[in-house]
């Protein structure tokens, strides 16, 4: 009886950390998003996005005044109108989003 109890111990001290990683991962879920914004130089376009951990309200409020390059990588403009923001695999609602879209290389 000593010895299950023991074991029984064993196994849920073991499983405890494994199980808060678990749930730390599942936190930190990596949420993929295309947004469709005008740049600081006026230009308008359909820009991807990584982000974890934040609501898709709280990700689009953090996204004024972010610096985003150009497909160059060195090129750099701020977020200074945000438009249209869903989630990488859904549709944009816009017509004009969905045009850009078009003629966006992902």
């Amino acid at each position: 009886m000593k010895n299950i109890l023991l074991f029984s111990l064993l196994v849920a001290s073991l499983s405890a950390p494994l199980r808060a990683a678990s749930n730390a991962d599942n936190n930190n879920e990596r949420i993929h998003y295309k947004c469709y914004v005008t740049l600081s130089d006026a230009r308008e376009v359909i820009h991807g996005f990584v982000t974890s951990g934040e609501t898709q309200s709280e990700f689009e409020q953090s996204l004024l005044g972010r610096m985003v390059f150009s497909a160059d990588g060195i090129t750099g403009s701020t977020v200074k109108v945000l438009h249209e923001c869903v989630q990488a695999k859904q549709k944009f609602t816009s017509q004009k989003a969905r045009a850009l879209e078009a003629n966006t290389p992902f």
